[in-house]
């Protein structure tokens, strides 16, 4: 809760920021920020991208939301208000690392990618990549928490490899248009959407026991709003539910 306060007060007081930015600002790690702002993506906008000079090029760049701001206000007395009453924070999954790193990855291959322009698409897949390097430097023995986020990290990241594949590959003027994009694939890029969707009906039934009760819609509606979304659940839909 406390690192959540900080940058929520971070994005009031700066306004206008990058991750980092509000890393600095709130002394927090930047992928806690990146799963506040995942979590609470109400009260930020995107509004481009901006270059610092130093090794990693372009950041994307945030700024509070007018419309929000007196939600946001509310929400930092509410938290100021119980903050002095908490015991001490016993350690949570949000804590750990690997944890860390498969949130920050979820949230931007589940929220901030759908949502970007084809321009930003790439960047934000790198994103995730290297928080999902990060786990796999750091991972020891996966619980059952951490091993069906790990799997759905892996899943979303292959569903934006084969969406990438399909925006490059269609036509001019039919992009967007799921039977020219699945089409576009070729025989080995269907392979791999009929891949996703096996796997996504074989991860489901661990999805609901998990902490975080949004993952499940929020993955579902990920995949089914994907310019390839009919072909992947109609591909792992279950061959006995079919009949």
């Amino acid at each position: 809760m406390l690192s959540r306060y900080r940058i929520l007060d971070a994005i009031l007081a700066l306004r206008e920021f990058t991750v980092g930015d509000l890393a600095g600002y709130s002394r927090a790690r930047e992928n806690t920020v990146r799963t506040v702002l995942g979590r609470d993506s109400r009260f930020v906008e995107r509004i481009g991208t901006r270059a610092d000079g130093r090794r990693g090029g372009q950041h994307i760049l945030y700024r509070l939301r007018c419309d929000t701001e007196d939600e946001l206000v509310g929400i930092l007395r509410e938290l100021d208000g119980i903050g002095a009453n908490l015991p001490p924070h016993p350690q949570t999954q949000e804590d750990d690392p690997v944890m860390l790193s498969l949130i920050s990855a979820e949230n931007v291959l589940l929220h901030q990618l759908p949502q970007a322009p084809p321009a930003e698409r790439a960047d934000l897949v790198h994103l995730a990549i290297a928080d999902y390097h990060s786990v796999q430097m750091l991972a020891g023995h996966d619980g059952t928490e951490t091993a069906a986020h790990r799997r759905v990290v892996e899943l979303l990241l292959r569903l934006a490899e084969v969406e990438q594949e399909a925006l490059q590959r269609t036509p001019p003027g039919s992009t967007g248009q799921p039977d020219s994009m699945w089409r576009a694939l070729g025989h080995d890029g269907a392979k791999k959407v009929e891949a996703i969707g096996h796997d996504l009906y074989d991860l489901l039934p661990s999805i609901p026991v998990l902490n975080d009760p949004s993952l499940l819609p929020d993955l579902i509606r990920r995949v089914a709003n994907s310019c390839l979304g009919q072909a992947i659940l109609r591909a792992g839909y279950p061959i006995n539910a079919r009949r």
